[in-house]
């Protein structure tokens, strides 16, 4: 495996913490890192909220479309509230791109506290 994701549960906010710490460069990495999302996701049984700590992230722009749509597949049926944290101008702009196109927009935080009170702000406005 060329990378991998750490995840870690924050039981009081019912919040996802994904560090993922790839290079993603490939088709075959496209696959690998969805499914690494899948196979931690799934289990939850619901769409979760989540905070991505970007700093050990990067996506080769010749993948970044093919990484936009595995991103937004993840995005539409396991995430409902995500920010990303600490993501490069060009993860960010990917991101943002997928999202605008796929219909699977994230939010952007300066640190995990912030993406915390973000999700619980984005609960509260859609009154969940």
């Amino acid at each position: 495996m060329k990378g991998r994701i750490r995840f870690s549960y924050d039981q009081d906010n019912d919040v996802i913490i994904a560090a993922p710490e790839w290079s993603i460069e490939t088709e075959q990495d496209c696959d690998e890192w969805r499914q690494q999302w899948v196979d931690y996701l799934e289990p939850y049984g619901r769409r979760m909220d989540c905070a991505m700590v970007l700093d050990k992230f990067r996506v080769s722009s010749d993948i970044a479309p093919l990484w936009g749509q595995r991103r937004a597949e993840i995005n539409r049926k396991y995430l409902r509230f995500s920010f990303r944290v600490h993501s490069d101008m060009q993860v960010r702009t990917f991101a943002l791109t997928s999202g605008i196109r796929y219909d699977a927009a994230s939010a952007e935080a300066v640190s995990v506290e912030a993406a915390i009170e973000g999700i619980r702000d984005a609960r509260s406005k859609a009154g969940v």
